[in-house]
């Protein structure tokens, strides 16, 4: 059976950590999630920030969790609660092995990775620590209460260029010149290119060409990842993907269990892409299946719809955002 190196939030697990974690821990957590959310969509999408990387919300979330007296502790606890998706432990007993490429904290991706079997060592994620930075002082803390009111009196976040033309200068320029903040902002989220890395790097540790893995993803931080994959000659799955993650897939799922992918898994370890497609069109219309490079126009609309009613029946409110 092939390499595998799925996204965890989404593929392995329906919630959305981070969302979750300042849902309870911060005061109107939800809504200061979404404008984060949206401000880091417009930084990589409208402004096309250099080297930004997509997921950049959980960076931007660590002041607010740090002030409001958030612990690893309690980054655990949520993750403990958090559900699999069904059909995950079954996809990653089909891969040989599988590995993580999430832009979650690692306190949550090593969690759920190996509640589905999926060791710490082989589980690429965002690095961070929150008992580990700067305890923020008062002039620090007042600042970042400040940030939070400014940020919350932007929901519903309609505007993209009224979320950069006011949070830029406060993320940007203000923020990184305190201890806390220049700690926060020095993290490094793992979405984007650092997920497309993090193939090359489970793909050397097993001694294969990045052609011989396969990739499952499902948002915007899985797209840089995906298209890696696929132009490489691998298989990239989008599994319930969003509007960004499947135009870049080889094959797109809509379903509610994981193990739909395992026939794919199975395929393109014996016969490699094309034969992982074939496999594909067998299952088109039967199981919410669509071979990407074949769709004309209409049906790649028509079956991204399919896909985010889906997402959002099985992952809820956290289908919605990325």
């Amino acid at each position: 059976m092939p390499v595998v190196v799925f996204d965890l939030e989404g593929p392995l697990s329906p919630d959305d950590h981070a969302y979750e974690v300042a849902r309870r821990y911060l005061p109107d957590g939800d809504r200061l999630f979404e404008v984060l959310s949206a401000y880091d969509d417009a930084l990589y999408f409208e402004v096309r920030r250099e080297g930004y990387e997509p997921g950049g919300t959980l960076v931007l979330l660590l002041p607010f969790l740090k002030v409001h007296g958030v612990t690893d502790e309690d980054l655990k606890r949520v993750s403990d609660e958090a559900g699999l998706t069904p059909g995950a432990e079954e996809a990653v007993a089909a891969a040989d092995p599988g590995y993580v490429a999430s832009t979650s904290y690692r306190v949550h991706a090593v969690n759920v990775a190996g509640r589905v079997g999926i060791p710490e060592d082989r589980v690429r994620c965002t690095d961070v620590s929150l008992d580990e930075l700067p305890e923020p002082g008062d002039e620090e803390r007042r600042l970042v209460e400040r940030i939070e009111e400014e940020v919350l009196s932007l929901y519903p976040p309609d505007d993209w260029r009224e979320l950069v033309e006011r949070l830029d200068p406060l993320f940007f320029e203000e923020l990184p010149s305190t201890r806390l903040g220049e700690a926060c902002m020095r993290v490094e989220v793992c979405g984007g290119g650092k997920k497309a890395r993090a193939v090359e790097w489970a793909a050397g540790r097993e001694g294969v060409d990045v052609g011989d893995v396969v990739c499952v993803g499902d948002s915007i931080t899985d797209v840089e990842m995906m298209r890696f994959v696929r132009e490489e000659g691998g298989l990239a799955v989008a599994f319930n993907g969003n509007r960004y993650c499947v135009p870049e897939a080889d094959v797109a799922v809509a379903a509610g269990s994981l193990d739909v992918v395992v026939p794919l898994f199975e395929a393109f370890d014996e016969g490699g892409k094309e034969a992982a497609l074939e496999v594909a069109e067998t299952l088109e219309g039967v199981e919410g299946v669509l071979v990407v490079s074949e769709a004309d126009e209409g049906e790649l609309k028509s079956f991204v719809r399919l896909s985010e009613d889906v997402r959002e029946r099985v992952r809820g409110e956290a289908g919605r955002l990325g």
